[in-house]
């Protein structure tokens, strides 16, 4: 499939906040400040990458999907109608399917697709799992439990069934909080990093103890770099992270606690507003995300399925992960760009 880059960009220039950008501009999706529900004003969250059809995607709608969702944070095409089938197939062409236990994801599996979470107030039979129902109502980041480098994770969740207002997800920019952190906070989060536990998060409260003890603790530094382009950013998890290297852990969860309200601030958040169809994708490592609230009675759907993708690094990438190095990370993900799809 050939990839068109075409559209209406936005007006106004914004900031990349370190991320390369990407080498055709794409619009982003904005409803305009009368029309929002909930409004943020990120910069470069929410790009829209033109594509008809995800179904015939090939290697070079890939590698555009990977370069923008890598600049972007967040991108979205419009327009889907993707089975489970067939997002199983494009989470595969993005990176390595994950598969979390069952326990982990709210008892509500997809018949004969372990890869696919419910994200819905239905249950697989079809009745109604009532009004408290929620998942991932708070800020955080998919993945932090992962030990590097396998935290590096994408997003991707497609829309079937939308209530008719609300049901926003945020996200939150973590390149941007890093480069306008003050430096007093950049001084002190530069000795911390975060522990994640399985044991910690709220949506995995209810984990079997087998599958919560095969997840080891996981260590982050609170000052991170992008994996593909070396961009400095945040990597915050979510609240419920014990944070180390500090005097007590009272004051890591104080810097923790000012790290995140930060980050979450007006000037670095995007609420994406749902259509039917739209297929969202994003880069956990660079972004926060949270779902919002709507009029959850029984009488609508709000029917989302999600997948998520671990890059596919090279051996040279994953290994300086390991060892805590640097590199030259956006020379070799230009290279790759340029030898393999002609970018």
């Amino acid at each position: 499939m050939h990839v068109l880059f075409v559209g209406m960009v936005t007006t106004a220039p914004f900031q990349w906040f370190g991320a390369a950008p990407t080498r055709e501009p794409l619009a982003l999706h904005r409803r305009g400040w009368d029309a929002c529900a909930i409004c943020g004003g990120a910069e470069r969250l929410g790009a829209v990458v033109p594509i008809q059809d995800l179904r015939e995607l090939d290697a070079e709608g890939v590698a555009a999907i990977l370069d923008a969702v890598r600049a972007h944070g967040v991108v979205v095409v419009k327009g889907q109608n993707l089975t489970r089938t067939q997002q199983v197939a494009l989470t595969d062409a993005l990176g390595e399917t994950l598969v979390l236990p069952k326990s982990f994801e709210g008892q509500d599996p997809e018949p004969y697709h372990p890869a696919i979470q419910r994200v819905t107030n239905f249950w697989a039979n079809g009745t109604w799992k009532g009004s408290t129902t929620k998942f991932g109502a708070y800020w955080h980041q998919d993945g932090q439990f992962w030990q590097a480098p396998h935290h590096h994770i994408l997003s991707i969740l497609h829309a079937q069934a939308m209530p008719p207002a609300g049901g926003e997800t945020g996200f939150a920019d973590l390149r941007a909080a890093r480069a306008t952190l003050s430096a007093p906070l950049l001084e002190r989060a530069a000795n911390a990093s975060i522990r994640a536990s399985v044991r910690d998060i709220a949506d995995f409260a209810k984990g079997d103890e087998a599958d919560l003890r095969a997840f080891p603790d996981a260590n982050h530094p609170l000052l991170d770099t992008h994996v593909l382009d070396n961009g400095p950013l945040l990597y915050v998890g979510s609240p419920h992270m014990e944070v180390v290297g500090l005097e007590t852990p009272e004051a890591g969860q104080a810097l923790l606690t000012m790290l995140l309200a930060h980050a979450t601030s007006p000037a670095f958040t995007y609420f994406h507003s749902w259509d039917v169809g739209d297929m969202l994708i994003w880069d956990n490592t660079q972004t926060l995300h949270h779902s919002f609230p709507y009029n959850n009675n029984g009488s609508a759907r709000r029917e989302l399925y999600r997948t998520q993708a671990r890059l596919r690094l090279p051996e040279s990438l994953a290994k300086e992960e390991l060892e805590g190095g640097q590199g030259t990370r956006m020379i070799y993900w230009q290279s790759t760009l340029n030898m393999k799809f002609g970018f």
